[in-house]
């Protein structure tokens, strides 16, 4: 009977212990100090009717140099130093995918400068109102040089191609792009057992955290757990807004009444989950991510595995 309460008593001291498990990313940088950092990802998406899934696969490498360190944060310049993606499986869209591949391919050598609070939690693109300018132009020329609306390989209109272009030219979006989930922490005092609300490409989520610092380790790991949260009119709302961002408006007002009753009726579903591993060094770097999040929307199975490795730094 003893030793049954002093075990029931460990198990409570270590629950106790690990929901006072907590730590805040923030990193210690000096000017000068740089991090390039290799992101690859994979994604694929089964089809409801069994045909062969489709598969997209990215890799990006970007540098990050610190040019000035400031009482209120840093101010960083992002350099892509390689831009790698494959879309060309996409039947009947391989105009597109060559379109895609070409646009970021033009982000290459282009310098991103990156303003962050103390913690390295970026906040804005300080030049972001130039290169705007320049991608969107660049993105002109590029539809410009396409084959003819509705021609072979055409999955969309020139103009609906511009909106995609437009969606993906926001300030935030931009930061999304470039940096991935390689400053999601930054700022953020995190411990286990916390859960948090997060957006994923538009969808809701919830995400729970363990969080791993021995005391004499030279690293912090925190495993996150991520559960997509979407009730009804959270779906309403995003199909709108991808709508919004793909479509003209008066196709998007003929859609409407049909995405409502597909709502009503129970048939737009969409469930994920996911597991995701950030690991960072002692100066507050990120040293490696792991994730894969598998999405099923009304049947049809997306998988998506990303990895994040720290190439070099100093």
């Amino acid at each position: 009977m003893k030793k049954t309460v002093l075990c029931i008593v460990c198990m409570l001291m270590s629950i106790g212990v690990m929901a006072q498990m907590s730590t805040k990313i923030s990193a210690k940088l000096a000017k000068g100090s740089f991090a390039t950092y290799l992101t690859t990802s994979e994604t694929t998406i089964g089809t409801p009717l069994g045909n062969s899934p489709i598969k997209s696969t990215a890799s990006t490498e970007v540098k990050y140099s610190v040019t000035e360190v400031l009482p209120e944060g840093y101010t960083m310049e992002a350099t892509a130093l390689n831009i790698e993606g494959d879309f060309l499986n996409l039947s009947g869209a391989e105009t597109e995918a060559k379109f895609l591949n070409d646009f970021f391919k033009s982000w290459i050598g282009k310098k991103f400068i990156l303003s962050t609070d103390k913690d390295l939690k970026v906040l804005a693109i300080k030049n972001y109102d130039e290169l705007k300018t320049e991608f969107t132009k660049t993105a002109e020329e590029l539809i410009k040089n396409l084959p003819a609306e509705g021609g072979e390989g055409r999955a969309i209109t020139n103009e609906a191609l511009k909106k995609v272009i437009d969606s993906q030219m926001t300030e935030e979006k931009m930061i999304s792009t470039i940096n991935g989930k390689l400053f999601d922490f930054y700022g953020k005092t995190i411990s286990t057992g916390m859960m948090e609300d997060v957006e994923i490409e538009g969808m809701k989520a919830k995400n729970t955290y363990v969080v791993s610092a021995p005391k004499n380790s030279d690293v912090c790991t925190i495993n996150c757990t991520t559960v997509l949260a979407m009730t009804k009119d959270d779906l309403k709302a995003m199909l709108y807004k991808q709508l919004g961002d793909n479509l003209p408006e008066d196709q998007i007002e003929a859609m409407k009444p049909q995405i409502d009753q597909m709502l009503e009726s129970g048939m737009v579903k969409i469930d994920g989950k996911g597991q995701s591993t950030f690991v960072f060094k002692k100066n507050g770097l990120l040293q490696s991510m792991e994730s894969t999040m598998a999405i099923d929307a009304m049947g049809s199975k997306t998988e998506i595995v990303s990895k994040s490795t720290l190439k070099e730094s100093k």
